[in-house]
């Protein structure tokens, strides 16, 4: 029998890493976790298609970029940093 690998339909990109994830939301104390930022530095949404940057409230929660199976992300390009 063929072994089952886990699809995760949505990517974040922290720190200029992608990560797979597999909700559809996403908090700002997960994205700390996944790219290991200290818990006191805010954290920063970068919209990599027009340059905006903001800073999160602690109490956020995002939706990932989704993705279509077997491709990289492409529609939406996020990417979140320490500050």
């Amino acid at each position: 029998m063929a072994e089952e690998v886990a699809t995760f339909p949505f990517e974040v990109m922290v720190e200029g890493q992608t990560h797979p994830w597999a909700e559809d939301t996403i908090s700002v104390a997960d994205i700390r976790v996944l790219g290991n930022l200290p818990a006191d530095a805010p954290v920063i949404e970068q919209d990599l298609r027009d340059g905006t940057e903001r800073t999160l409230a602690d109490d956020e929660v995002l939706r990932p970029g989704k993705l279509k199976e077997g491709h990289k992300l492409t529609k939406k390009r996020v990417n979140f940093r320490k500050g």
